[in-house]
């Protein structure tokens, strides 16, 4: 199953009535990506009135999570997961408000949070991607040069450990893996799930 997700990791800031809304957003394929990018930002705008975020991750398992973080319910980390489940997966998006003395209403915050966060997916861009399976081969030298042919032909990068054997990790786009498992059929190559 390809996906669309985000481009590029980037940042957005919008004003309203005084409120800075400023949406940042990077594509993550975990749940632990996702929390990581998220404790980034809290830390980079400390004195932040809200980080209000939704993010979604194709899994498996597939994971939908948002939060107001203090905003009235239903009104920042909903229309933000909105947005995304319109257009992308295995992204996350943190909206930082900055509170400016004028309150906006539920229907205003709806408004900025859906406004700021389409601004980020316009800013970031979007790209559709294939998800890919990770992947470890142990060989021996004599097959390197054919190993390294065949990657290459299928446009597959490898970070290379050589000791005894050669150590080769590398992903895989899911709809290349019976390819290359065919391609690189040998009784001396073995393939493992990293773990």
């Amino acid at each position: 199953m390809r996906y669309t997700t985000l481009a590029h990791e980037s940042s957005h800031e919008i004003s309203i009535l005084n409120s800075r809304f400023i949406a940042s957003g990077r594509e993550v394929v975990s749940v632990d990506e996702a929390e990581a990018f998220l404790k980034q930002i809290r830390s980079q705008w400390p004195d932040a009135s809200h980080h209000c975020y939704a993010f979604r991750v194709a899994g498996p398992p597939v994971v939908d999570r948002f939060s107001d973080d203090g905003e009235p319910s239903g009104t920042a980390g909903k229309p933000i997961l909105t947005v995304l489940e319109h257009k992308v997966y295995n992204a996350i998006v943190v909206v930082t408000r900055y509170f400016g003395g004028t309150k906006l209403g539920t229907g205003g915050l709806v408004k900025a949070y859906t406004q700021a966060t389409q601004a980020l997916l316009e800013t970031a861009g979007l790209i559709e991607k294939e998800p890919c399976q990770s992947l470890v081969l142990h060989y021996p030298y004599h097959l390197s040069g054919n190993v390294a042919y065949q990657l290459a032909q299928m446009g597959i990068t490898a970070s290379l450990d050589y000791a005894e054997a050669i150590t080769c990790q590398i992903d895989v786009p899911i709809s290349l893996l019976e390819p290359l498992r065919e391609r690189l059929s040998h009784p001396e190559l073995k393939w493992q799930n990293p773990a």
